[in-house]
């Protein structure tokens, strides 16, 4: 990653400047910097909830879309029977025996995706503004039907929000659950 900045106008030119973040203007709020990152175009899936990317009165209300890269199934997990077969099942991540693999969801072979398989992968996401909305929906090739699409929700959801062991051991696994009052310790006489 760069960071677009400014050298100080005192600089004297003798040695490496300090370079200060130039900061911009973005929605009202003066915070904002430019950064460079290496960026590859390729197929990507849309992680945001369609709900936010429908049109309301002309416009759509989200501010930007999130998606995740699609990457070709690893040579290591192709080749490997068991492995394969867990990906492509897409098992439920929640399922305490087998849980298959968690920060990916696969994608059958499609004449639109390149005639071939892919991983999307949760971690490799990508945040991009709703101005370009009209662009990303003209490029849009491929919808999930209804079941895969609650499957690739409940495995993105539990990717990136799994509680943790010290969270479950704090009895956190239900947080809008108060804890139970515990009860005053006996008088001593």
């Amino acid at each position: 990653m760069h960071l677009l900045g400014t050298i100080a106008r005192d600089y004297d030119y003798e040695a490496l400047p300090s370079i200060s973040p130039k900061t911009h203007k973005h929605r009202a709020d003066k915070g904002w910097v430019t950064i460079q990152v290496p960026a590859r175009f390729g197929l990507c899936a849309v992680l945001s909830n369609c709900c936010d990317l429908e049109p309301r009165n002309g416009r759509i209300q989200a501010y930007a879309v999130t998606t995740a890269r699609l990457r070709p199934v690893s040579p290591e997990t192709r080749n490997d029977p068991d492995r394969f077969a867990s990906l492509v099942a897409n098992r439920d991540p929640r399922d305490p025996e087998n849980p298959g693999y968690i920060d990916y969801f696969y994608l059958e072979p499609h004449a639109l995706l390149e005639g071939t398989d892919w991983n999307v992968h949760f971690q490799q996401v990508v945040t991009l503004p709703t101005t370009d909305i009209e662009l990303l929906l003209r490029k849009k090739v491929l919808q999930l039907d209804d079941r895969s699409r609650v499957k690739f929700k409940i495995k993105l959801a539990y990717s990136l929000g799994r509680i943790n062991d010290a969270e479950i051991a704090a009895g956190l696994e239900d947080p809008w659950q108060e804890a139970a009052a515990q009860p005053a310790p006996p008088a001593e006489y």
